[in-house]
């Protein structure tokens, strides 16, 4: 079987529970979204908070403001989400203690992944916001409804890519609008219990971390296949974004992370929106979210987004893609269907910029989730990524760039 057919026949199933200490992440180590950090100076306030409350949970510190200093200090080792098989959304910090998901390839390949748990509300850890309320929410989230959900999971596990081809199909982008796939999630639990049921209708982003741990398990399949420019990942820390390509494995190709600009929740403006952050532009790297806005309609009010100018956004997004996905072809896709393989040259022959469908977190990192928007990918990422793809090429590249 070649790596193309092995990334075809991927079937992501979302399995049992875990530990992230089981997963690679032991000792003082936290891990985030996005490439590593440069400079501890670099890590904005969403992500260092997003830390420093994870090391008052760990039980390494005593206080939110101990923690802060240990993290600026050097005293938490940080790791990027990315390098240890897990994503998570905006500051996307990962604890030792924290429960994942599994997320095995159905078909063979021994490839795993692992998805994190979604917190319900607007001030919850992954904007950055840790007090009481935040940390209840974070304990209700992993002591009660992730055994719950757990518990009722088929022996062969839930399988991800037809829902998501459901979603799309019920009007899902599938990042930031996820109501169709979270009804279909339920719908495949008819056990689950009525008060783990009740919390979780009313928390569709719960699915986006399933759906995202699926696409990296399926696009980590294009990871060493020499000399292609397909995308493998996208990813923002506050800082920089960064992507990675098929032919060039795990290394990242960065420029200052985007701000985005859409529907910010009043009493809040754009002066208050941080630079695009999280994992969860995977979804645009499988060819969802912001690359097929339009087949996402009532999700472009919210965005603050004229329906004319996202359709014909979310359309022209098709050129920048090397493949149809056979498996999501909504009617509403006509012919050209979805792409998928996003390609690094064709984003550079193209005018057009891979558009990202995010949430804006306040750049306080207090605030919380204070509405959601439209970034993109900096060319530069990719300018970057193909002139390495070329001279790895040519033979010519260094020992450092190899590292």
């Amino acid at each position: 079987m070649t790596m193309f057919e092995s990334f075809i026949k991927c079937e992501p199933v979302v399995t049992g529970l875990v530990r992230a200490l089981d997963c690679g992440l032991s000792g003082r180590a936290l891990s985030h979204a996005g490439p590593p950090f440069s400079d501890r100076k670099l890590i904005p306030k969403p992500v260092l908070h997003a830390l420093a409350g994870s090391t008052v949970i760990e039980g390494w510190t005593k206080s939110f403001e101990d923690g802060v200093a240990a993290v600026l200090g050097g005293e938490v080792d940080l790791v990027a989400n990315h390098s240890i098989g897990i994503v998570s959304p905006m500051a996307g910090v990962v604890r030792p203690s924290q429960p994942l998901f599994v997320v095995k390839d159905a078909s063979g390949s021994g490839r795993v992944t692992y998805a994190t748990l979604a917190e319900k509300g607007r001030r919850t850890l992954r904007f950055g916001c840790f007090d009481e309320e935040s940390a209840a929410g974070l304990a209700k989230l992993e002591n009660e409804i992730a055994p719950a959900f757990a518990a009722v999971l088929p022996s062969e596990g839930i399988a991800i890519l037809p829902i998501l081809a459901e979603a799309v199909a019920l009007g899902d982008d599938v990042h930031q609008r996820n109501v169709g796939g979270q009804l279909v999630l339920l719908r495949s639990l008819p056990r689950l219990d009525p008060a783990t049921r009740i919390f979780l209708a009313d928390h569709p982003q719960f699915f986006l971390n399933f759906a995202m741990a699926s696409v990296k398990l399926v696009l980590d399949g294009w990871s060493g296949i020499a000399g292609s420019s397909l995308v493998t990942a996208i990813s923002r820390n506050g800082s920089t974004c960064g992507i990675r390509l098929a032919g060039t494995g795990d290394r990242w190709f960065e420029a200052p992370s985007v701000v985005p600009v859409g529907g910010i929740y009043p009493p809040h403006t754009a002066t208050d929106v941080q630079p695009d952050l999280g994992d969860s532009a995977i979804m645009e790297a499988f060819g969802l979210g912001g690359c097929i806005a339009h087949l996402a309609p009532e999700l472009t009010r919210a965005l603050a987004v004229d329906w004319p100018d996202a359709a014909a956004a979310g359309r022209r997004q098709r050129e920048l893609f090397a493949f149809r996905h056979d498996r999501l072809s909504p009617v509403a896709a006509g012919e050209a269907g979805v792409g998928f393989g996003l390609d690094a040259r064709r984003v550079l022959a193209s005018d057009q910029d891979v558009r990202i469908h995010t949430g804006v977190a306040h750049r306080d990192g207090r605030s919380g989730w204070i509405g959601i928007g439209v970034a993109s990918v900096p060319r530069a990422c990719f300018e970057q990524a193909v002139s390495a793809l070329d001279t790895r090429a040519q033979g010519t590249e260094s020992a450092v760039e190899h590292g």
